[in-house]
């Protein structure tokens, strides 16, 4: 009696396994994008969260820079010349004031105020440009959202 597997099973095997790979990875891949995405769309909320939290703390001015690649927060706009905190495969795409890149938002003491409506931001994967997620800095109490 011989033990063991044949060449035959052992082809049939693998190609089962290459078929599903072949199935499963495209989606990996995408999940992958969307997990990169939700991550840049987090961290640019928390630098909003952050520079309001601040701005109410410290009782001065605390300023977001977004560029296309990436962000920085500062006590001042001014003195944020170059993005510090960058996104891995997404980039900010549009926003809806037409002075962008760079668009500062500036939070006001004592409670964290801004002095704009809303500013939106939407981020895109740059390999799976229909993957979106939208982060908007509401009214002047400059609560931020995520969607």
């Amino acid at each position: 009696m011989k033990r063991g597997f044949s060449l035959l099973e052992l082809l049939i095997v693998l190609a089962i396994l290459g078929l599903l790979l072949g199935l499963g990875f495209p989606s990996f891949l995408r999940w992958r994008a969307q997990a990169e995405l939700d991550e840049a769309a987090r961290s640019l909320a928390q630098a909003f969260q952050y520079a309001r939290a601040e701005a109410k703390r410290a009782n001065a001015e605390g300023c977001v820079r977004v560029w296309r690649e990436g962000f920085a927060i500062g006590a001042r706009c001014d003195t944020l010349s170059a993005s510090t905190h960058r996104f891995s495969q997404v980039e900010v795409s549009e926003s809806n004031y037409s002075s962008f890149p760079p668009l500062d938002v500036t939070f006001k003491p004592p409670y964290g105020t801004t002095d704009a409506p809303l500013k939106k931001f939407t981020l895109r994967h740059t390999r799976y440009s229909q993957l979106t997620r939208n982060v908007h800095v509401i009214g002047v109490i400059g609560k931020v959202v995520v969607r």
